[in-house]
């Protein structure tokens, strides 16, 4: 078994899941960075202000596998750039 480590992933929001409403209360975001994709998850939200398809971000946190999938719960983020802006060269 893979054990669970502190990690920073830099990338873009590639997807998000919208719940249904008889779920329980989470937001979750596929963020791709190059290499691969990991699904960040924050448990009691149902929307992060700024966050959303296209929006660049840096994620740190504690990298879990769930399934075949990477996934951190509740990661410290940071917006980096919004949809349509330009990345710096």
């Amino acid at each position: 078994m893979e054990r669970r480590r502190e990690v920073r992933v830099t990338g873009f929001v590639s997807s998000m899941v919208i719940p249904p409403t008889s779920a329980p209360q989470s937001f979750e975001i596929d963020v791709f960075d190059g290499t691969g994709t990991v699904t960040a998850i924050w448990l009691g939200q149902s929307r992060i202000p700024g966050v959303g398809p296209g929006t660049r971000l840096v994620l740190e946190g504690v990298a879990a596998r769930r399934g075949h999938h990477k996934v951190m719960y509740n990661p410290r983020y940071e917006i980096t750039g919004l949809p349509g802006e330009e990345e710096d060269a």
